[in-house]
């Protein structure tokens, strides 16, 4: 598991260096201080970070289990990236109908419960993190999310 960890951590890492590279060259918008870039690198960015703490999680992991002979079942194993993708379908399927300020906040719930975040943590960082990116998107890039059925704030 350490071994896939390592890999996964790698292939994001790089992913996430080839977006910033990427969105480098990405034109200034006229009249705003935020470019076309800024989106993409911040998350070009946190694509880097999560693949050098995947990466620095396999080796920390290793030396507790190792011998340990701690097999997860499959159901552990597989359940979590499911309800990870199920939250990403919702989100795709169910945004554009009911809006962000409904949908988001769920979609990320789903996936922290999935991992096992404690629900209270888990509804305060959905919540938390649903209004940050609202707030970054509408704000700082100007871009509006899908208001869906819920009638707009401002």
């Amino acid at each position: 598991m350490q071994y896939v960890d390592r890999l996964a951590g790698l292939a994001i890492g790089l992913l996430g260096g080839a977006v910033v590279l990427t969105a480098r060259a990405f034109p200034n918008v006229p009249g705003q201080d935020l470019g076309a870039s800024t989106l993409p690198m911040i998350v070009g960015a946190g694509f880097i970070a999560c693949g050098a703490l995947l990466v620095r999680r396999s080796f920390v992991a290793s030396r507790y289990v190792a011998g340990a002979g701690l097999a997860p079942r499959a159901s552990e194993r597989i359940g979590p990236p499911l309800a990870m993708l199920a939250a990403i379908l919702v989100y795709v399927l169910l945004s554009e109908r009911l809006g962000y300020p409904l949908v988001a906040p769920a979609s990320i719930l789903i996936g922290l419960l999935a991992l096992r975040v404690r629900p209270i943590r888990a509804i305060a960082w959905s919540l938390g993190a649903s209004l940050l990116v609202h707030l970054a998107f509408y704000k700082m890039l100007r871009v509006p999310l899908p208001w869906g059925m819920v009638p707009p704030l401002y």
